[in-house]
């Protein structure tokens, strides 16, 4: 854990923790532009880094891009990113009354006190998850992989048949390529580039990169002059400080509903704040200014917010299972190093993953202070032209898909994810379901594989104790999505 810390204070750490915030607040700041994409874009350019150093700038990316939402929540009412919406609530109303910097402030200091919360949370829960993975057998990992599915396609606010299709063509995409028993080719076709299956990373390029593009680049069509930026009176961090002393609950709560959040599968930061905020609604019902300008509402969503990012990131490194869509990105950066995430990862690199967690800390101690005395500028963004961005992210997905392996079929394969994810977003398909089937799909091939040929009945699955327990998380948890879908109900919606 020391040699971790050194690392993750060394000058080139702190740079690129420096890096990563800056690229993820401005990313954040500008509406249409989401912390996946900021991530999927800049996968790529860790290649050119060590695995250490590249994770911790993808960490500081998504972290700050998280929090950049909040700028133009505050200042325009239109959020930066989805899970900025709640912000937007509060933020903006306070905005109105000429209380810009208060909010700005208040969101900064929220975001990274939720943050650090969820960082030392990282730090301390993902060791013993991965110490118990270790102890997973193929029946474990299946069902832990099914509850995982399950989540991510019951609990969508799409109908089930969407996410079904979603997920099942994610499946299916995951089948090509060399069979992992026999070692036959599956759908490819003659063509030797698929041997290995589609580049994840180009896939999640083209589903998040050049898709948002394409749609930039339509809305640029009919763009008309960026929103005015006014900041009102002077803010005093000191006073600041105090909501630490005066609701430190507030922070509390909020940060451990974001990372118990952030843990589950494809509970991603857009929900985060919704749950956060009416809950703490219960514990200030005499705020009447509550939803309309209350620092209590507007901490509740920033902190909640910012703490389901280091909690979606304590099944990726531990179980190998994202806990959101952005988090699911990460999974391409260290296949470019050639690392797997799971439990191994601890046993094979400890130190890099002790210095990624110090690192995230570090990171966001830095999101703060730019929050704190860098928003105004951060917000100068919002004057960037839609047809600038659309060409500059466009560029760049077609040069980081190319940088891969430097081969020109990846970049057909960016393309080619392109149409699906327009195609899905014309028939409001999700296309989360189809990212997590892709990316679990062949280790759920794998110990299906294994279970099938050392188990001799059903029954011995049955008699392993945790994975009974997924199963019957995984069964009841569908069943009531189907109740409540026939009732009239709706599902929890997701980001």
């Amino acid at each position: 854990m020391l040699e971790g810390l050194l690392a993750a204070i060394s000058p080139t750490a702190l740079f690129m923790e420096i890096v990563g915030v800056v690229i993820g607040i401005i990313f954040g700041a500008i509406p249409g532009l989401t912390a996946t994409l900021a991530i999927a874009l800049f996968v790529p350019v860790t290649f050119l880094m060590s695995a250490e150093n590249g994770m911790i700038m993808l960490g500081g990316i998504y972290a700050g891009a998280i929090f950049g939402g909040s700028i133009s929540a505050i200042l325009v009412d239109v959020p930066g990113t989805p899970a900025s919406i709640v912000t937007g609530w509060e933020g903006h109303a306070m905005a109105r009354e000429g209380r810009a910097p208060w909010a700005l402030g208040t969101a900064a200091l929220a975001s990274g006190t939720g943050g650090v919360i969820s960082a030392l949370a990282l730090m301390f829960l993902t060791p013993p998850l991965a110490s118990f993975a270790l102890t997973f057998g193929p029946p474990e990992y299946c069902a832990l992989l099914l509850f995982s599915f399950a989540v991510v396609v019951v609990m969508m606010e799409t109908p089930l048949l969407r996410s079904l299709l979603s997920a099942a063509l994610g499946l299916l995409i995951a089948t090509i390529g060399l069979d992992p028993v026999m070692g036959a080719a599956r759908f490819t076709f003659g063509e030797v580039h698929l041997y290995s299956g589609f580049n994840m990373v180009a896939v999640l390029i083209g589903f998040f990169c050049m898709n948002q593009a394409v749609y930039l680049a339509f809305e640029s069509l009919g763009e008309t002059e960026g929103p005015a930026i006014d900041f009102g009176g002077e803010n005093s961090s000191l006073a600041l400080l105090k909501t630490l002393v005066v609701q430190p609950f507030t922070y509390l709560r909020s940060s451990v509903i974001g990372i118990f959040l952030g843990i589950l599968p494809a509970v991603g930061p857009v929900t985060t704040p919704f749950v956060a905020h009416a809950l703490e609604r219960r514990f200030n019902a005499k705020d009447e200014k509550y939803g309309k300008g209350s620092t209590a509402g507007l901490i509740a969503a920033e902190a909640s917010n910012s703490a389901n990012v280091g909690g979606s990131l304590v099944p990726l490194i531990s179980l190998g299972i994202p806990g959101s869509g952005a988090a699911a990105v990460f999974i391409g950066a260290l296949t470019l190093h050639g690392l797997q995430p799971g439990p191994l990862l601890f046993v094979n690199q400890p130190v890099l993953i002790y210095t990624f967690f110090w690192g995230f800390v570090a990171i966001n101690l830095f999101m703060m202070v730019f929050g704190l005395y860098g928003a105004r500028y951060f917000a100068v963004v919002l004057k960037l032209p839609q047809s600038m961005l659309a060409t500059f992210i466009a560029v760049f997905s077609i040069l980081g898909a190319f940088a891969i392996d430097n081969s020109l079929f990846d970049v057909g394969v960016m393309l080619g994810a392109t149409a699906v994810a327009i195609w899905f977003r014309a028939l409001k398909i999700p296309i989360l379901p189809i990212v997590m089937a892709m990316i679990l799909g062949p280790l759920f091939e794998q110990q299906a594989v294994v279970l099938a040929t050392t188990s001799e009945s059903l029954g011995n699955v049955l008699a392993r104790p945790i994975a009974d327990v997924f199963l019957a998380i995984t069964v009841a948890m569908v069943v009531y999505a189907v109740f409540k879908r026939r009732t009239g109900g709706s599902a929890v919606p997701m980001g």
